[in-house]
Formats: structure tokens, C-alpha cells, sequence
């Protein structure tokens, strides 16, 4: 998982985040005030999406989503909430100055970052690998494209040099 900017403290742009995978990794119901999750946020898209309700909690008002286009987000769980019989949490990036404006989901938590000693495991740097790809797609097809060219007629080449080989 690589790294979006919201995180700065402990995480930059372009750090590999070493995560666990819900349900099959570990049990979202389980999470706790201070994880770090990655979760499939629909306010970075907010126009695009429509608003169920609006909820009050802990002088908070937070928005719950019915749907629509979301993004990956990693933030930290702040607080923990029973709404309707469903736990939600409320989550905010390190670097934010206040808490996510959507009330969130055990299903929308896809991801939890892994901990050791309280410090998440990251890998420096090693993300910008995903990232270059990721903006530079084209090129890279591009690229792949030439290298089976190359191959290609190198291999065509070899064929031909023994075949003629065989002839003499």
C-alpha cells in the first residue's frame, strides 16, 4: 500500500506501507482507537455521492454515505461508535488539523496497518516504484512493448544465424 500525502508525521509520499488484509487477516470488530486503517472513503468524491444522513456524535457532525465513487484513505481511528446497532468509526490523519467528515463503516475498512511497538512497519521510499508506474503507464507499456520487439528479433535473429549453421 503506498502512501497518500494525509499522513505526514509518521508516513510520506512514497513510503510502502507493510498492511493486513480484513476479514481474512484480522477481524474488523476488533480494531481499536489509535489503528491505522485503510478504508474506502467517499468524501474525496463527495460530489459525486449522496449523503444518507447527517449524524451529531460527541459534538461532531459527520456525514454516513449510501453508496457512490470512493478512494483509498489511510487515516487513524479516533473514536469508536455504536449507531443503530453497527459500530462506526471516526477517523483523522495525522497531519489534519480536525477528524474525516464521514462516518465510517466496518465494511468500508479494507486494510490495517501493521504495528510494531506502537510504530507502523513502513519501507522508505520504496512506494515511488508504484507511484512512477502508476503516472507513467503508458510509458512503461510503451517500454514493454519495445523490450518483446527487441526479444522478438533478437530470438528471430539466433533462429536464422543456426539455421543457416545447419545448412553449411
Amino acid at each position: 500500500m503506498v502512501v497518500s500525502d494525509s499522513m505526514y508525521p509518521i508516513m510520506e509520499r512514497g513510503d510502502f506501507v507493510i498492511v493486513e488484509n480484513a476479514k481474512y487477516e484480522f477481524n474488523p470488530n476488533d480494531l481499536k482507537v489509535g489503528d491505522i486503517v485503510v478504508y474506502r472513503a467517499h468524501w474525496p468524491d463527495y460530489k459525486q455521492n449522496y449523503a444518507k444522513y447527517v449524524v451529531k456524535i460527541n459534538n461532531k457532525s459527520l456525514v454516513v454515505f449510501e453508496g457512490g465513487a470512493t478512494k483509498p484513505v489511510i487515516h487513524r481511528i479516533i473514536e469508536k461508535v455504536e449507531l443503530d446497532g453497527k459500530t462506526y468509526y471516526i477517523t483523522k490523519g495525522d497531519n489534519n488539523p480536525t477528524y474525516d467528515p464521514e462516518l465510517i463503516s466496518q465494511d468500508q475498512i479494507k486494510q490495517k496497518i501493521i504495528e510494531i511497538g506502537g510504530n507502523p512497519l513502513i519501507i522508505p521510499y520504496l512506494g515511488y516504484i508504484s507511484i512512477i508506474l502508476k503516472e507513467n503507464l503508458f510509458l512503461v507499456l510503451l517500454l514493454v512493448g519495445l523490450w518483446y520487439a527487441y526479444d522478438y528479433l533478437k530470438n528471430k535473429r539466433r533462429q536464422k544465424e543456426k539455421n543457416n549453421m545447419v545448412d553449411d
